[in-house]
C-alpha cells in the first residue's frame, strides 16, 4: 500500500461529539428548492384503491358489438372492466 504520508493521523479522526441541530426536512427542501437541487427521492404514484391480489393481462378483440354491450354494462354497474369481468364469470358460474 502506497504511503499518502497521514501517518497515523488517520486513525484520530473522530465524528462531532455534538449532536446535528433538529431542522424539520420541509425546511432543508425549501432552500434545496431555492437553490436550484431536486429531490432525488421517488415520486410516490396514487392509487384510487388497493389491488387484493396480484394481476395479469387479459387482451381480446372481441367484435365491436360485444365490446360496446360490455363496456355500457360495465359503465351502467359503475365497475372496472377486471370487476365488470369477474361478477360476468361469477354470476356464469365459472
Amino acid at each position: 500500500m502506497k504511503d499518502l504520508g497521514f501517518g497515523d493521523r488517520l486513525k484520530t479522526i473522530k465524528p462531532d461529539s455534538e449532536p446535528e441541530p433538529d431542522v424539520p426536512d420541509h425546511k432543508i427542501d425549501a432552500v434545496a428548492e431555492k437553490h436550484g437541487f431536486v429531490s432525488r427521492e421517488p415520486i410516490q404514484k396514487i392509487t384510487r384503491r388497493k389491488e387484493a391480489e396480484p394481476s395479469a393481462n387479459l387482451n381480446i378483440r372481441p367484435p365491436v358489438s360485444t365490446y360496446n354491450r360490455f363496456v355500457a354494462w360495465a359503465m351502467e354497474n359503475r365497475l372496472s372492466y377486471p370487476e365488470a369481468l369477474k361478477e360476468l364469470m361469477d354470476r356464469a358460474r365459472i
